[in-house]
């Protein structure tokens, strides 16, 4: 009984929220920070702030996983590639969210370059949503973020997710959230960052996003975040070893319960 009332619960959802699973924060790092991570630069940047993947070194490569309240629909994958170009940097990936009943995709090829203190980028997302008995849906959408270097150890970000206002469908077309943040990064120390970030949907009222990391040993993370519209906490683990990054991460929800994410990064080349 309790299993069919989250599940009916998570359905409503779904269909309230109109595809806002495409945007949910991938790999156990962002989550661990409660994704608030809109002035974060890294690898895990090509999926939130893409403007952050100018501090990334020559190839890098990444998986993460998550799932959901303990549900065996509920999970969200993911899997990508960033690159230094000649002209400025690359990233390609793909994620997928949802089961056989109902599902989402997004490919996104993505753009990003630095002029002085400022690094700018753009995403080109590809979506897809299925529903069974319902058919598909599809439609492209553009993203565009940027970062600036005001000082070593603070940085400020902005983006603006699904720019172009894109619909999925044409007939009854459902809605893509379009989304801003504005947050800062901050480092005191090297292995002490706080994070804060403001998130609006045009449509809902603002959400306050704070995440913080602690670094010690240089191999070691530990990680706690929270949201404020959600109410969600969240705790993760990072450890360096052999060049790869592992992160885990937990996510409290008050109502739905627990989820799990695991993630791995791996630098193919160092400049």
């Amino acid at each position: 009984m309790k299993f069919l009332t989250i599940s009916l619960t998570l359905l409503l959802i779904v269909v309230q929220l109109q595809a806002q699973s495409i945007y949910s924060p991938v790999s156990a790092k962002v989550i661990g920070l409660a994704d608030a991570t809109v002035a974060m630069e890294g690898y895990w940047s090509s999926y939130r702030n893409i403007a952050g993947i100018t501090s990334t070194s020559g190839i890098e490569v990444g998986a993460s996983y998550e799932n959901k309240y303990s549900l065996p629909s509920m999970n969200i994958m993911a899997v990508g590639i960033t690159s230094k170009l000649p002209f400025g940097y690359t990233a390609i990936n793909v994620m997928r969210f949802g089961g056989d009943i109902y599902n989402e995709h997004k490919a996104t090829l993505g753009y990003a370059t630095e002029i002085g203190i400022i690094k700018i980028g753009l995403n080109v997302n590809y979506l897809q949503v299925s529903v069974l008995d319902f058919g598909v849906r599809n439609a492209f959408s553009f993203d565009f973020g940027g970062i600036a270097s005001l000082t070593p150890k603070l940085k400020i970000g902005a983006q603006a997710l699904n720019i172009s206002q894109s619909k999925l469908g044409s007939v009854s077309a459902q809605r893509i959230p379009t989304l801003l943040k504005m947050g800062v990064s901050y480092t005191p120390q090297e292995y002490i960052l706080f994070n804060v970030e403001l998130e609006k949907d045009i449509l809902f009222p603002t959400q306050l996003k704070i995440g913080a990391e602690y670094n010690f040993l240089k191999k070691f993370y530990l990680r706690a975040g929270m949201r404020s519209a959600s109410y969600q906490t969240f705790y993760g683990l990072g450890i360096e070893f052999i060049d790869i990054n592992w992160d885990y991460a937990l996510s409290n929800h008050a109502e739905l319960g627990i989820s799990h994410s695991i993630s791995i990064h791996y630098s193919l080349k160092r400049r």
